[in-house]
């Protein structure tokens, strides 16, 4: 794939595909620490109109293939897409390395497992627009000099490995593995506003060695509950009430009951679906009786396995429904008999906003932008086959995650669901 929208964003889903750390690593000496909840205040930034174009282009071209003869035709699909996680609404907390006030922006990604800080090892373009750790300028910075390669549909970064203290709100974790940048292929960081990604997913995602920022918390015994949780104001205005809370969740964001359900591989937080249904009926998105849903923070739309996308969106045939939205159907996810409903204004994005500033958009020499804009919406969901063992799988992103409150229990390997209260 070619479009320019690749070079915006992070892979949530393949941060973990890197080659091993070689060396062994003493292991931690617990630090007790005060075990309390922590409320973090997340902060929102909403990308620029261009930005969003390309957001908008790059959906609607990789879902348009899905419509063509050729793939209707095919039993199953030959291609595999990644998803590029371009987050049209960034959502980041900000983390201390080396001392508290050396503050970084980084972006809380369930579906990744690795610290990635934007270090001046890295003299590229897309590198220098951002802050910069510098390890040489920290007091508790501990070498381990272990190469880390990431590679992507979109290139690659490369990576060294080391270790400093670090603080997140009021726990502060000496001696956390960091993977700093050192070198990108392809322009990953360039438009993004971020200076890292810290991951949250099972250590079993971790090449080898590396220790989590989470299961080093767990280490310290830090939290009053191994536990986290997310609050994604549906607003996109609303830049003070997203939170991340540590050590349990926050009641005052819950609507209701809240359900958990038990994680089927401890490397994604990997669900299992009963069925996947369109306007109450079952069109055959879950083969052999269920689905695997993966719930990534780190990816800002929806994705499924390329057949079953194909087959969803055939059915919703969205973009001739933009001017009477609420005629389409609701899609439920129906997880241990629990139904979780996207009524069709929380998936389907409309991309005539900002109309004036697209015209200059569409100056450009990319023609194919225009096709795009003549749709005046899309659905929120894109192809993607993730290999087995971990595939098939669903993804669900930041799109269902700002309509349901979600609690990730590693006391008990669960992921709870309530509805938010807004």
């Amino acid at each position: 794939m070619k479009h320019s929208v690749i070079w915006l964003c992070f892979i949530a889903l393949f941060l973990a595909n890197a080659v091993n750390i070689l060396e062994e690593q003493a292991p931690l000496q617990p630090e007790q620490q005060k075990q309390k909840v922590h409320h973090i205040k997340l902060k929102e930034k909403v990308v620029n109109v261009k930005d969003s174009q390309d957001f908008y282009k790059f959906v609607a071209l990789n879902q348009k293939s899905l419509f063509e003869n050729q793939f209707i035709q095919k039993s199953s699909a030959s291609e595999n897409l990644r998803l590029h996680n371009f987050k049209n609404i960034q959502y980041t907390a900000d983390l201390g390395i080396g001392q508290s006030g050396n503050v970084f922006k980084v972006v809380l990604d369930t579906g990744s497992a690795n610290l990635w800080i934007d270090s001046n090892r890295c003299s590229e373009p897309g590198c220098l627009k951002h802050k910069q750790y510098k390890h040489e300028e920290s007091h508790s910075f501990l070498p381990l000099n272990e190469e880390l390669t990431v590679e992507f549909g979109s290139g690659d970064l490369k990576g060294i490995v080391n270790s400093d203290t670090i603080y997140f709100g009021d726990i502060t974790l000496p001696r956390q593995n960091l993977a700093e940048i050192t070198s990108e292929n392809g322009i990953i960081f360039k438009s993004l506003d971020f200076d890292g990604i810290l991951g949250l997913a099972y250590p079993q995602m971790a090449p080898k060695n590396f220790n989590p920022v989470f299961d080093n918390m767990m280490q310290q015994h830090a939290l009053e509950k191994n536990q986290f949780a997310f609050f994604f104001a549906k607003d996109p205005n609303d830049i003070t009430h997203s939170e991340f809370t540590l050590g349990g969740y926050n009641q005052a964001h819950v609507d209701g009951e809240i359900n958990y359900h038990n994680v089927i591989d401890k490397y994604y937080w990997m669900i299992k679906a009963d069925s996947i249904l369109v306007g109450g009926q079952d069109i055959g998105l879950c083969n052999d009786g269920s689905c695997k849903l993966i719930v990534d923070t780190g990816t800002s739309i929806m994705s499924g396995p390329m057949d079953d996308v194909g087959t969803l969106l055939r059915n919703l045939n969205v973009k001739d429904h933009c001017s009477e939205i609420k005629s389409l159907p609701n899609i439920t996810f129906k997880i241990d008999g629990i139904d979780y409903t996207l009524e069709p204004e929380e998936y389907v994005k409309p991309t005539t906003k900002d109309n004036s500033a697209f015209a200059e958009v569409n100056s450009s020499e990319d023609q194919s932008m225009v096709e795009v804009n003549s749709w005046d919406c899309i659905a929120s969901f894109i192809p993607l086959d993730i290999q087995e063992p971990q595939g098939p799988a669903w993804i669900l992103g930041d799109v269902f995650l700002r309509k349901y409150y979600s609690i990730y229990d590693r006391d008990n390997d669960r992921v709870g669901f309530a509805k938010s209260k807004q």
